[in-house]
């Protein structure tokens, strides 16, 4: 590839998983965010919410002030709280949606551009039918709220369905099926897929991503372990090219290729690319972004 990258595409970061002491809300969320909110490679940056709000209030001046393009993501209180959209029991249900208001309440003063979710527990084949629509009702309550405290769409992140989180939207199949009946009413609704996750849904980007492209509005590029006995397996993000990892160079290349191929990318569009990795256990947060940027720069100039 010959053009600069910033003629086809935005790229962003997870705040929270580059910088994991950040995970649960609470640590160093001005200062680690200030890290990304200062490095011109980035243009844009996925945060969750922010439970200090006088913290909040700074990371919404710098994120401001830096011009960031921002996605507020509620999908680490979901996990984080084991909540779940498409619960069986509707008490359940309606905690999950409860909790993801809530956090939704902070999108208008982050300043956030879009808000992303996910679904919950997989369910048996035969119950399958009945958690899609109990996932599609609980989105468009939640896409209601999204655009009348917030003015912002929903997008609904893929994970894997028998892996790691073993989520029920963990084929692109099933996700397109939920977003066409989102869309009925909330046409700005969406998907976000995952480089790292797509592997764990025993699925291949040029054979299924395909499927979604009409729904596909945000990207995340990381990697995962499918090796069941590696110590780092599952939806762990762990670094670009490490031994036993799903993905390096070749396979950032690809999904590439494969974004350009489905029409995601194209000159003058410039949606969000965002890295998604999480240092192991005695990497820096440094270390991991300037492995995510090495690999970056091998794979788009090997297009």
């Amino acid at each position: 590839m010959k053009d600069p990258w910033q003629t086809y595409l935005q790229l962003g970061v997870v705040h929270n998983m580059a910088f994991p002491e950040c995970l649960g809300g609470e640590g160093p969320q001005w200062e680690t965010l200030r890290e990304i909110c200062h490095d011109d490679f980035f243009e844009a940056v996925d945060i969750r919410p922010i439970n200090d709000p006088v913290v909040r209030k700074e990371c919404a001046t710098l994120l401001r002030d830096c011009a960031m393009n921002v996605t507020l993501g509620c999908q680490p209180v979901l996990l984080g709280g084991q909540l779940d959209l498409n619960a069986a029991d509707a008490a359940e249900r309606k905690k999950a949606i409860a909790a993801v208001l809530e956090a939704l309440e902070q999108a208008p003063e982050l300043g956030a551009s879009r808000f992303a979710v996910m679904s919950g527990k997989n369910v048996p084949p035969d119950q399958r039918r009945a958690g899609v629509d109990r996932l599609v009702d609980s989105l468009r309550q939640i896409c209601i709220a999204a655009k009348e405290r917030a003015g912002i769409p929903v997008v609904l992140e893929i994970f894997d369905y028998d892996m790691d989180k073993k989520a029920l939207v963990g084929t692109c199949a099933i996700a397109a099926e939920v977003a066409e009946a989102v869309r009925r009413d909330f046409p700005d609704f969406g998907l976000l897929h995952d480089l790292s996750h797509i592997y764990l849904c025993h699925e291949e980007p040029a054979k299924h991503l395909p499927i979604i492209k009409e729904y596909l509005v945000a990207i995340h590029m990381g990697s995962s372990v499918s090796d069941r006995k590696h110590p780092l397996f599952g939806d762990t993000h762990p670094l670009f090219g490490m031994p036993g990892g799903d993905n390096y160079a070749a396979q950032l290349r690809d999904w590439i290729r494969t974004l350009f191929d489905i029409g995601y990318l194209r000159a003058g569009r410039r949606p969000v690319c965002g890295f998604e990795i999480k240092p192991p256990p005695g990497v820096s947060p440094q270390t991991a972004i300037a492995n995510m940027k090495r690999t970056w720069h091998k794979a788009w100039w090997s297009l």
